[in-house]
């Protein structure tokens, strides 16, 4: 935690009158937090400015090694690839790489604290209860990526007495301050907490010029969605989406009606796959916009993420969801995928345009607009939700619903319309098409959640979820937090033909505690 330790410490002498005789005058060019605006802009740093996607993305299920492609010495992006794809302990130190992701957390939950630790001081408190709520789910929201990626994986059947991650509350005033890193269900306690403080008075997306770039009512109610649904409180998950997705309701011909309040909203929130122009630029751009509803946190982050789709590791045709390939319903996704000669068997989606920031006149850092929270999945974690509780009619109708915008008649046409009839998803149409691995798949060979007593019904349903949304976030890096959640086994293949498999136990699942962490008496993640 070095840098992070290191960037609140600065924050902290440059911020706030303290305790020895260096703070004791404030010089006049220092600022204090002393308005809602100053606490405003401190609060904009109160976001990773990094992301899991590149290392999550290699590391997940559905990935290969591509013919064609070599190792390019000296490339960042190609390194990190490779190590994540062998699931290696990367030594970058970069935003993409396990490190640097940790490292811009803990800047993040730094600047929260500070924040939090102003309006403490502050003599008017009312004047800023939205300010911290949004300080208090910059905190959670930080704290649960970490302890999710660094730490065992949240079982909501058990005590969860795993090594979790330093929550941390309060700013530093000292560089070396001594961690620990607590228990899972310590951290996933005080992030409850947090959150539920925050959901008393959640901020408007009126409340910001541009609301993307916030926590506002719509990412606030998505994220503790998230936290509940990892957490177990599937009821809770149910109630939380539907103050934003309306509840659909089944029409005499068992579709929900294209006018339903349900699927009004998800034409109104949804990425807009069909209606953006079939080309890498145009959907880069679409997707990264702040203006589109469907990014409910948006966040400039350093990463070459857009690089990776010419690395040696990573989807082709086959594992790649496009507009060739069809999915539950019968249709096709609206997805359109490239395809470069130069680099075989490489497929993309378009969906991350680089933009790159100048330092100098030909230095810099690559640069892309990530969604951290999208619309998507405030429908997704009812399903979810849903199909745990057995309340499979109204999984069902709302899989109806996110399908209407993703799913077409025709091949290669992103704009194809849905099919009212013929792509009406029923249990028994479920069923069908999970027929051959009902009863041997990964949810009844490591029994995540208690499935190998689940029936038929109860199996097709989460098969076609996790499939829906293995598809909808593909190259987002959210598809490794269902393969921890689930007990997905990973299966890699090398370029020599060997294949490698990660299973559910394996403790190179938890990504690597940073060196410098450890070296200030951190707890390493074990690897054998």
């Amino acid at each position: 935690m070095k840098n992070s330790i290191q960037t609140s410490l600065i924050l902290f002498l440059l911020l706030f009158a303290g305790c020895d005789s260096f703070l004791d005058t404030v010089p006049d060019n220092r600022t204090e937090l002393d308005s809602r605006e100053k606490i405003s802009q401190l609060l904009t740093s109160a976001y990773p400015d990094a992301s899991y996607a590149l290392t999550a993305n290699a590391m997940a299920d559905g990935i290969s090694f591509r013919s064609g492609l070599s190792p390019r010495a000296g490339y960042t992006e190609y390194q990190l690839n490779e190590d994540a794809y062998c699931w290696r302990d990367s030594p970058s130190t970069n935003g993409d790489a396990p490190s640097g992701f940790w490292n811009a957390c803990y800047s993040a939950i730094a600047a929260a604290n500070h924040a939090l630790a102003a309006m403490d001081a502050a003599p008017n408190q009312e004047q800023y209860r939205y300010q911290r709520s949004e300080a208090l789910l910059c905190r959670a929201f930080a704290h649960f990526l970490l302890v999710n990626l660094y730490a065992k994986t949240y079982d909501p059947d058990r005590f969860n007495s795993a090594p979790g991650i330093p929550y941390v509350d309060k700013p530093e005033t000292k560089v070396l301050v001594p961690y620990n890193r607590s228990t899972v269900e310590y951290v996933y306690a005080r992030i409850e907490e947090d959150i539920e403080e925050a959901l008393k008075n959640l901020p408007t997306e009126s409340l910001f010029k541009v609301s993307a770039y916030h926590f506002t009512d719509k990412s606030a109610l998505t994220f503790a969605s998230r936290f509940y649904l990892y957490k177990g409180d599937y009821q809770k998950v149910i109630e939380l989406t539907s103050r934003i997705v309306p509840v659909p309701v089944r029409a005499a011909n068992g579709n929900v009606p294209a006018t339903d309040p349900a699927n009004v909203w998800a034409a109104t929130y949804f990425a807009a796959f069909k209606k953006w122009p079939s080309n890498i630029s145009e959907i880069g751009t679409q997707f990264r916009m702040a203006s589109n509803k469907h990014n409910f946190l948006l966040r400039e982050t350093y990463s070459r993420l857009s690089r990776t789709w010419t690395c040696q590791y990573g989807h082709t045709y086959a594992t790649l969801p496009s507009s060739t390939t069809r999915n539950i319903t019968g249709g096709y996704w609206p997805f359109a995928s490239f395809y470069n000669t130069n680099f075989r068997d490489a497929y993309y989606l378009g969906k991350f345009l680089e933009y790159f920031f100048y330092t100098s006149s030909n230095t810099g850092y690559p640069m892309i607009m990530f969604p951290f929270i999208r619309a998507e999945e405030a429908l997704l974690n009812r399903i979810e939700a849903e199909i745990h509780l057995s309340q499979f009619d109204r999984a069902i109708n709302d899989l109806n619903v996110y399908f209407r915008q993703r799913s077409g008649k025709e091949a290669a046409n992103i704009s194809s319309d849905y099919d009212e009839t013929a792509m009406l998803l029923t249990q028994t149409k479920i069923n069908t098409y999970w027929t051959a691995s009902l009863a041997d798949n990964f949810l009844t060979q490591y029994n995540a959640f208690g499935a190998a007593a689940w029936d038929d019904d109860k199996m097709a349903l989460m098969l076609t979820l996790l499939d829906v949304k293995n598809a909808e976030y593909a190259q987002e890096g959210f598809r490794w937090f269902d393969v921890l959640r689930y007990n997905i086994p990973v299966y890699h293949a090398t370029m020599s033909g060997q294949v490698n498999l990660l299973q559910p136990d394996d403790p190179r699942r938890m990504w690597q505690i940073p060196e410098d962490a450890v070296n200030r008496g951190l707890e390493p993640n074990p690897r054998n």
